[in-house]
């Protein structure tokens, strides 16, 4: 045996010899290895039929994530729509009882116990849009959390 001398080499450089014995050994291995034996499939073959089962089963999940993503989206735009238009209905009904009480300050309707009736209910009222103006902010976030995710999930699938 010869001494093998030792040379320095900078981390992450191809080394050509042991690049030449792994792929001559690759080759090696895909001649001699792929036949059957005597008791079943040969390692390479089934190497081989395990990445096809695995491909397959990678393109199943892709699909089921796009599907459940599709149907999150079309779930959030009927969300978005459905607050958007109770919003805008709360809002002309509180810009209705604001000219209202405007008209009762002015002096054009004169009511007696009715005028603190309304004023209480539009306390009540702006007390449930300033609620459901919030709620509507955090399903908003909790909307834009999820696509978030989902997306993020999609993007990991895809690589």
């Amino acid at each position: 045996l010869k001494p093998r001398r030792l040379v320095a080499r900078r981390a992450g450089t191809p080394q050509p010899r042991a690049a030449m014995k792994q792929a001559a050994a690759l080759v090696a291995l895909a001649a001699f290895g792929g036949t059957r034996g005597a008791l079943g499939l040969s390692p390479v073959t089934r190497v081989v039929e395990l990445l096809q089962g695995l491909s397959a089963k990678i393109e199943q999940e892709a699909k089921q994530e796009e599907d459940l993503y599709e149907t999150f989206v079309c779930w959030g735009k009927t969300v978005v729509s459905q607050k958007t238009a109770s919003n805008q209905k709360g809002a002309s009904r509180k810009e209705s009882l604001e000219q209202y009480i405007s008209d009762l300050d002015a002096g054009r309707i004169e009511l007696t116990t009715e005028r603190q009736d309304l004023t209480k209910e539009i306390a009540e009222l702006s007390a449930d849009i300033d609620q459901a103006e919030a709620l509507r902010a955090k399903e908003k976030e909790d909307y834009a959390a999820a696509k978030a995710e989902l997306e993020q999930g999609l993007e990991g699938v895809r690589r």
